[in-house]
């Protein structure tokens, strides 16, 4: 795959995009939520305080519309879960990454 970003000396318009799409509020622990493996709504709901149920279901949308997410149902359980993509999984090292910059320079919670 190119990587066209790195060669150019300015901000490249698709490295822009994509900070903006994962730099969303909330869509960064969306993403980290559904981390581990396939999970349900009201799981993300629990791992994300303060993060209303419309705006999980928007940030829901925008990632499965972005192609980072998918959203599958499973009728014999009768739940409907969210998993990573190809695409999406492509992240974890971004966002393990992320973890570990946080842990060294963000001060712990109070």
């Amino acid at each position: 795959m190119e990587r066209h970003c790195r060669q150019q000396p300015l901000v490249c318009q698709r490295y822009q995009r994509a900070a903006e799409l994962v730099g969303r509020r909330w869509s960064a622990a969306v993403i980290r939520a559904a981390l581990e493996g396939p999970v349900r709504f009201t799981e993300i709901r629990t791992a994300v305080p303060g993060l209303s149920a419309r705006l999980l279901a928007e940030r829901l949308r925008e990632l499965e519309s972005a192609g980072i997410l998918e959203r599958r149902e499973r009728p014999e359980a009768g739940v409907v879960e969210y998993r990573l993509t190809e695409k999406g999984g492509a992240l974890v090292r971004v966002v393990r990454e992320l973890e570990a910059w946080a842990d060294d320079w963000e001060p712990a919670d109070v």
